[in-house]
């Protein structure tokens, strides 16, 4: 998946970027937690938890200022426990 999403974030002095809600298809859904973080091709990375505990996974690009939705909770059932 590679989709735009409008994201608000935080990004502390030290490089740490913290997202905090995300709009994916006019609909926005607030990170409750953060889970791991890497960087890949040029990204970083973050999978997140939403409200009702759906698991997205998230990228910034910091070479275009941009953020993309990469996967989405149907993605990750029966790769691991929803609950």
């Amino acid at each position: 998946m590679n989709e735009a999403i409008g994201v608000e974030a935080r990004f502390n002095a030290g490089g740490q970027i913290r997202p905090l809600t995300f709009i994916w298809r006019g609909r926005r859904y607030r990170i409750l937690s953060l889970g791991r973080q890497w960087d890949e091709k040029g990204e970083r990375r973050f999978l997140v938890m939403t409200t009702g505990k759906k698991i997205f996974e998230i990228a910034y690009l910091p070479a275009e200022g941009a953020w993309r939705l990469r996967n989405t909770p149907e993605h990750f059932l029966g790769q691991r426990s929803m609950t």
